[in-house]
């Protein structure tokens, strides 16, 4: 009987863990093309390291990616494009190119 009441005791935690609402994480996403345009119009492209985490930091996001095949629900994707080509200082001729990309 005490065996199986230490058993019920180590299970209570676990149970616990399976019961408790997933945490969204929000990911940075952004669209490679617009970034390559900026990139060729841009001479600040070796300034745009320190951006990521800035970046990340105003959307609110846990990382940037250029890429998100697939995600479960827990998982918002939020478009940072903007906020890089605002990085990058893009013209408006850059950003019309890069609207007709998407």
């Amino acid at each position: 009987m005490k065996l199986l009441n230490l058993a019920a005791i180590a299970l209570i935690p676990a149970l616990a863990v399976a019961q408790a609402p997933a945490q969204t994480v929000r990911v940075g996403t952004f669209h490679k093309a617009s970034l390559v345009v900026a990139f060729y119009r841009s001479p600040l492209w070796a300034a745009l390291a320190p951006a990521w985490p800035e970046i990340a930091k105003k959307a609110r996001v846990a990382m940037i990616v250029a890429d998100l095949p697939y995600a479960d629900s827990s998982v918002q994707s939020i478009d940072v494009t903007e906020m890089l080509l605002d990085w990058l200082k893009a013209d408006e001729r850059t950003r019309t190119i890069v609207r007709g990309l998407k």
